[in-house]
């Protein structure tokens, strides 16, 4: 490609709903160099958007489809309309959908996907599973470049769906700096009340009842903030009444800055099951809060360094975890270093960048 030429990039996405995916897409569009990229992002429905596009040199399309599975027509006409160098897709059912039907695409046109999630763990989600990985096996070479969050991602591509080392690359998540001003939680005291937050979808995956029965194991006084939506949250609510924590744990429902007014919280829970590798951590060392988690499938203990950000704990052991937060508001963490940390390894001045080096070796030869 002409150096003088900018190099066109068509974003493909399922929605712009509350998500981990969904965020990484808006802080692409809202930070990508548009000197050098000229970019269109093309929702599949965007409906109840969450995120939104700030930077106004981003074209947004919605293709108003109600399902990946019916949007093949809307996404090749929006091709046809911007005629891309890449399209850069970004969710384990559109990156199939797109595999799938490659060859009626342009020859010259690069396809990357980023993946989300664990694929070999995500694909048991799948109405039919075995049908899901045959065609994950059959399909997924046909990328130019398959993104990773985490290495522990970039590993089950290549053990579980045979694809080349070199077809593949670790990015991590990014995460933007947090504007507001450092809060020191409150010195530790036996006495006083501790602050825990989690924020998360309140669905299976993410093993929110697990943490809601750890923090019932704890005696010191407590207060438990749990931010966040999901069709698991009638039963959560069953679960605190069951447990008489109504008054210790309380579930905020979804907020555009979870993290507002929570900067003073002690320890930040996390429950998953599996992650790939979540905003979510990014931003609890952002704000500078220790982090308790499960050591599960995914690129958690990838970013939790014990002692030094937080503290994993074996998986599904409750116990354990209730011990380890009781360990982790007696220690000592240093709070500035977890943000300066934090902004080295995930900021947007690293990892944008990254991404934009990925897409020019792509078109190189174009």
């Amino acid at each position: 490609m002409k150096n003088s030429e900018k190099i066109k990039l068509l974003i493909l996405t399922p929605s712009m709903k509350c998500g981990g995916s969904e965020k990484f897409v808006s802080t692409l569009c809202n930070n990508i160099n548009t000197e050098k990229f000229e970019v269109r992002l093309a929702v599949i429905n965007n409906d109840k958007a969450f995120y939104n596009i700030t930077n106004q040199a981003i074209e947004v399309v919605d293709l108003q489809k109600n399902r990946v599975l019916f949007s093949l027509s809307s996404i090749k006409q929006t091709v046809n309309n911007f005629q891309p160098d890449i399209i850069f897709s970004t969710a384990n059912h559109l990156n199939l959908y797109l595999s799938i039907f490659k060859n009626q695409f342009k020859s010259t046109i690069k396809f990357i996907a980023r993946e989300a999630s664990i694929v070999s763990i995500n694909s048991q989600q799948a109405k039919m599973p075995v049908l899901y990985n045959w065609l994950i096996k059959n399909c997924y070479h046909r990328f130019d470049c398959i993104v990773c969050q985490s290495t522990y991602m970039q590993q089950d591509l290549i053990d579980n769906y045979k694809i080349v080392t070199g077809k593949t690359v670790v990015i991590h998540n990014t995460v933007e700096a947090v504007q507001s001003e450092f809060i020191q939680p409150r010195e530790k005291n036996e006495e006083r009340e501790y602050k825990f937050l989690t924020v998360s979808r309140l669905t299976y995956e993410k093993g929110v009842e697990r943490l809601i029965h750890a923090v019932g194991l704890i005696s010191v006084p407590f207060k438990y903030y749990i931010i966040g939506d999901g069709n698991k949250k009638t039963e959560l609510q069953k679960l605190i009444n069951e447990l008489h924590l109504q008054d210790n744990v309380f579930l905020l429902g979804e907020k555009t800055d979870p993290f507002a007014g929570m900067q003073d919280a002690d320890l930040f829970l996390l429950g998953s099951y599996y992650e790939g590798f979540p905003n979510v951590l990014l931003e609890a060392g952002t704000n500078g809060i220790p982090v308790i988690a499960f050591n599960v499938p995914g690129g958690i203990a990838e970013i939790i360094k014990d002692k030094e950000n937080g503290i994993l704990v074996p998986d599904n052991d409750i116990i354990a975890f209730g011990t380890a937060i009781k360990k982790g508001i007696g220690s000592n963490f240093k709070r500035h270093k977890i943000i300066e940390t934090t902004k080295k390894r995930y900021g947007v001045s690293r990892i944008i960048p990254a991404v934009e080096k990925l897409f020019i070796e792509h078109t190189a030869d174009i």
